[in-house]
């Protein structure tokens, strides 16, 4: 799914900075008309053309770029829900703040909040998400009549503290009782010593998240 969506995106890619390469030498292919010009009324059409041709097709371009984006993202997402009955369903979105307006959210927005984020590369403004909705009920029946174990994720406010603190470098161990299945590996491993460490007398090993 993730290699899917990142296909699209690359092969519908487009410089969007209001100074990239395209755009300097689409300026580089205008000045260069009207040094070649002779100013004549028979070669008035030509500058003219000269003059405006390289803007129209980087600008062309850039729309067409960007209604195929809009398009192949919203079509892999619909054939996923319509085909793909996991019991997972796809939405994208985004979020964040424009002028002291805020925007779409991190759990929802529109396909539009998502475009605003892909000219804020560094996320200052406005993030763009890909979010992954689970129905419980139909997800454990998928994995029932697949033979895949039923894990179900944990909403934001369930999460213990060793879970939401997993992202800093702490991983979380597993629930009690908790099976791996076979054939299977759980990644990634919790951090453990080397066989032949000892704890010096007096220190005990603590989580790295701790002082």
């Amino acid at each position: 799914m993730i290699e899917d969506i990142n296909k699209i995106l690359l092969e519908t890619a487009f410089p969007n900075r209001q100074c990239n390469l395209f755009f300097i030498i689409c300026m580089l292919l205008s000045m260069l008309s009207v040094g070649f010009s002779t100013f004549s009324s028979s070669s008035l059409g030509l500058l003219m053309l000269g003059l405006f041709l390289p803007y129209v097709i980087y600008f062309g371009l850039m729309i067409y770029k960007k209604s195929e984006r809009k398009s192949r993202l919203l079509t892999f997402v619909c054939e996923w829900n319509e085909t793909k009955n996991t019991g997972v369903i796809l939405s994208i979105g985004g979020g964040g703040t424009v002028r002291g307006v805020a925007i779409g959210s991190e759990t929802g927005g529109t396909y539009e909040n998502f475009y605003m984020a892909t000219w804020d590369p560094k996320s200052l403004l406005v993030r763009g998400y890909l979010h992954i909705f689970v129905n419980y009920q139909e997800r454990a029946n998928w994995c029932q009549q697949n033979g895949v174990p039923f894990i179900p994720p944990v909403p934001p406010h369930q999460q213990t503290m060793d879970q939401q603190l997993a992202h800093q470098g702490q991983v979380p161990a597993p629930p009690a009782g908790f099976q791996t299945p076979a054939g299977y590996a759980l990644v990634p491993q919790p951090p453990q010593p080397p066989p032949e460490f000892q704890v010096p007398a007096g220190y005990t090993l603590v989580p790295l998240s701790q002082d």
